[in-house]
Order: structure tokens, then sequence, then C-alpha cells
């Protein structure tokens, strides 16, 4: 229409003649057809040797990509990006170029609701990566699954999201999976820990996890604990997204009269951090075990050496001990950068040599060169990957120690360490030097891959499965429709395959069929993986 009026104006003063009215019309003409050629040109230019026009479909994220969750739903929305670049590059779907739209959700419903309407009105929408929030999950994926859009969490927990507690065999939201276990898993395995591992007896609670008018992962702990034999004095209900310091204190005040062996939390990071302070002002010494609310710097930043020793509980696996994670790590750290500061981790504060140097991840056949998209089995059942290198040991109390590597290079002391790791082309290098580099390289390793918040994988994964799907049902198609929505959701239920998180196949509710859950230590305001468990 600009064209047009261009074109009308151009004219304008002659139109009152014959030939000015010949002359508009003509001009006219031309310039309407001139969109016309330039969409030919267009679609012309994205045939591909002759053949049928490239056509683009689009993968939805929907995380907090701003906020205190915002490192955790970036992590999300990079590894998705990860995903679909891989894809174009290697026309995993033939015909079709995939993209990645982004909504930040804000980890809140209303936020939930937006992004819903978002994808569910977008034409190209093929499929969703997310929410992370359970709380999310439950106001948007009824507008999800009415347009047909199969959903795939990394990392919800609310059990009901698969199974109405009043109808088992009902599945609530058809189009609906998920890669992480539930609430129920985490609670069980926190509570035998709890109890058989660290042997603790009398142990408090504290409650602000969301209330979804059903039992919250508090109630479930003190259920299940008591269960294994322990005393829980009580459940103590708090508003776990705050700060209130009156709240604090008279929680740390209950707590201390109770006289607990172990305190259980399951709230916000914030308010964990600032409870774990004032235990330390109304004289309380007690280790803490947390649910993953507190797998956050937040938590750390504010406990402080406080915090040492305690034990987190999450539903993600950290990728340094994912077997099949070592490709997926070289690529997200080349893709996205490495955290900085990193090196500052180690001992003696030094440069880690090659393995800093050429993005290796210290994983035996895992390195930059081979494909993320490689479906290799992984490598063992535990967990255990070769990333670990060995950087800390944790105890079964919760206490993490140095390796012995790591305590001899600490004895070292006058740099020996770091100049051997910065010459490790050399040929004078010692056996001993060597040895220290090879220890250096493989902890870098391990902080590198524990550097990319674990759900990151998970929602790698999640967009594999997706695009595995797509790759199966959109050739020979010529749009996203209901049908094709319908066929994606199909080939994502029945499909089988081994993924960065292990093996992805779910069961007719859309469950993981093989959950873990994690367990940390804290040591020096890191999380350092502890133990992986089966969920199931």
């Amino acid at each position: 229409m600009t064209a047009v009026r261009a074109v009308r104006h151009w004219v304008g003063r002659s139109a009152r003649t014959g030939r000015g009215r010949v002359l508009l019309a003509a001009v006219t003409a031309v310039a309407l057809a001139i969109p016309s050629v330039i969409g030919f040109l267009l679609v012309s230019a994205a045939d591909d040797g002759g053949g049928a026009p490239e056509r683009v479909a689009s993968i939805g994220v929907m995380a907090p990509l701003s906020g205190a969750s915002a490192d955790a739903g970036s992590s999300v929305r990079n590894a998705v990006t990860l995903a679909v670049e891989e894809a174009n590059r290697d026309r995993t779907v033939p015909g079709w170029k995939l993209e990645v739209v982004a909504h930040d959700d804000l980890s809140r419903p209303d936020g939930g609701a937006a992004g819903a309407d978002l994808f569910a009105d977008d034409k190209r929408m093929i499929g969703v990566v997310g929410p992370l929030s359970s709380s999310v999950a439950m106001v948007s994926l009824d507008r999800l699954g009415e347009a047909g859009l199969p959903v795939i969490s990394p990392s919800n927990a609310e059990p009901t999201l698969t199974e109405r507690p009043e109808a088992p065999d009902d599945r609530p939201y058809p189009t609906y999976f998920r890669l992480s276990g539930t609430d129920e898993q985490l609670s069980a395995v926190a509570a035998d820990y709890a109890v058989h591992t660290l042997g603790r007896s009398r142990i408090s609670v504290v409650d602000g996890s969301p209330d979804y008018g059903m039992i919250t992962l508090a109630e479930r702990f003190a259920r299940d604990a008591r269960e294994a034999g322990a005393t829980v004095p009580a459940v103590h209900r708090v508003e776990g997204g705050s700060t209130d310091d009156d709240e604090i204190e008279r929680t740390a005040r209950a707590i201390r009269d109770e006289a607990p062996d172990l305190v259980y939390l399951a709230t916000g990071a914030a308010f964990a951090g600032e409870l774990r302070q004032a235990f330390a002002d109304e004289g309380v010494s007690v280790q803490v075990l947390g649910a993953d609310g507190l797998l956050s710097h937040d938590y750390v930043e504010r406990a402080q050496s406080l915090a040492d020793g305690d034990v987190i509980t999450d539903l993600s696996v950290p990728a340094s001990r994912l077997p099949s994670a070592g490709a997926f790590v070289a690529a997200y750290t080349k893709r996205f950068g490495a955290p900085e500061g990193l090196d500052n981790l180690l001992p003696d504060g030094s440069s880690a040599g090659s393995a800093s140097e050429s993005g290796s991840t210290g994983q035996t056949g895992q390195t930059g060169q081979n494909s993320p998209s490689s479906e290799s089995s992984p490598s063992s059942e535990n967990g255990q990957s070769g990333l670990s290198g060995g950087s800390e040991t944790a105890t079964p109390q919760g206490r993490v120690q140095p390796s012995a590597d790591t305590r001899s290079n600490q004895r070292r002391g006058d740099g020996a360490a770091g100049a051997a790791a910065n010459s490790s082309g050399s040929s004078d290098l010692s056996e001993q030097e060597r040895a220290v580099q090879r220890s250096r390289d493989a902890e870098l390793a391990v902080l590198r891959a524990d550097a990319i918040p674990p759900v990151a994988a998970y929602a790698y994964d999640a967009a594999r499965a997706l695009i595995r799907a797509a790759a199966a049902v959109l050739p020979g198609r010529t749009e996203v429709s209901k049908a094709a929505r319908a066929a994606v959701v199909d080939a994502v239920g029945a499909g089988e395959y081994a993924g960065v998180t292990g093996r992805i196949a779910f069961d007719a509710r859309g469950d993981l069929r093989s959950p873990r859950v994690a367990l940390y230590s804290v040591l020096a305001e890191r999380f350092v993986p502890l133990q992986v468990e089966a969920g199931g």
C-alpha cells in the first residue's frame, strides 16, 4: 500500500486527463505486482536446489528469563537454542527450518497464562519446552492442550500434573510430558537419606512449599520420615518466598526449643539463607537437609560458611554425573561461554592449562569434537561420570573433603602446580607434575560442567525429543496443522532414545520411566555433587 500511495502522489496532478487516468492505472498495476514479485523471489531463494520451499516450525520455551530464577531459565533457552541450531545445521527435519520462540513466564501463573495464549495462537508452533515451575504449569497446560501442543517440562515436580488423586487412571493433560521425577520421589529419597544414611532421629521441618490444595513437599517429607522411624515434632508453615525478620526469628526460636539433630527446609533460597543465620544467633548448631529450592547461590551467599556440610536434594542430575554429557557441555560452553573465574576455584587459583584452552570436558571419549547429538548409551547406570576427576570426596554425613590430589596441590603452595599447569606441552615435566596437571584439568572439567545449571541438560533432551518427533511427522507436510501436532504428541510418547540425561522414555501418564534424585553437599559456597539415587 505504501508503494501504491507513492505512485498516486506522483501522478496525481495529471489524473484529471485521460492520459493521466491511463498512466495511473498502469503504474498502479505495476506497483501492486511488486509484492508478488518480491514474494516469488523470496520463495525461490528458500528453494534449495529447485525443490519445495523450506518451511518454518517453532519450538516454544516457557521459562523465567528475569528475576531470581533467570539463570536457570536462561540456561533452558540456551539449551533449546543449541538443539535447534544443531538440527538446522544437520537438516534433521527435511524441508523445514526450526526456530525458537522464548517467553518469560516470570515464574508466575499470570506469566504462564500469557505464554500459553502466545504459543497456542502461533500457527508455526510444533511444541513447547517448559515450564519450569509447577504453579506455572497448572495454569498453562489446559490452554496448550486445547491447541494440541506437545509440552515437555524439564523440571515440574507436582505429582498431580500427571495423575489425579481421585482418578489415578485419568491423565489430566494428554499432551504433557516431563523429564523430572516428582515431589513424591524427592521426599522419599530425602527421608531415607536423613534417617538411614545420616542416622537422624529427631527432625524439625520448615514448610514454605507451594500449596496447591494438596499435600506439600514438606508434609510429604514429614510423613516419610516418621514412617522411616524418625520423630518430627512439628511442621512449621512459613511464607517461604519472603525474608520477613519476625517470621525468621520466630521460626529459629521454635526450632531451638525442639532440639532437633536435623532440620529439613522446603522454602525459597533467600528465606533459608536468612534462617541459617538466625540459627547461629539462637545458638542452634544443626545440619540442614534442603529441598531443591535451596539449590541456589542466594542460599549460600546468605548463609555463607554456616551452610558448609548441608545437603540439598534435587530432581536434576548435574552434568558432571551424567555419563553422556561431555559433548553437550563442550558444545554449550563453546556456544554460550563459560562463567568467568572458574580457574580461581582451583586450589592455588592458577590456570588449568589444556582443559581450559581446548574445551575438553575431561570425559573419556567425549571431547569438544564429538557431536552433542550423538545418541550413545550412558556408560554406567549409577550416574558416575568420567568428569568427576576426584576433585572432592563427600562423606556419608554430607561433609566434603578435598581429594588426595587436591590436598597435594594445596600442600605444594610454591606455585609449582601452577607452573606445571601452564607448561602442559613441555617435555621436561616430571611425572609428578604431569599428574598434578591431569588432576587440575579434571577438576576444571567438573567445575565447567557443574557451572551449567543442571536443568539445561534436561531442556536440551526435551528439545531433542520434540525435534525427533517433528522429523518423523513434518516432512511432506505443508503446514503445522492440528493433525501434525497430534502426530508429534504420539511420536514423543512412543519415542525412546539415549539422551544426555539418560534414557528418554515416557510411561502412559507422560512421566519419565527412570527418574533420579541428586544429592549435593555444600562446600565453600559451592554445591558439590554427593550421590545420585533412583527416584522410581
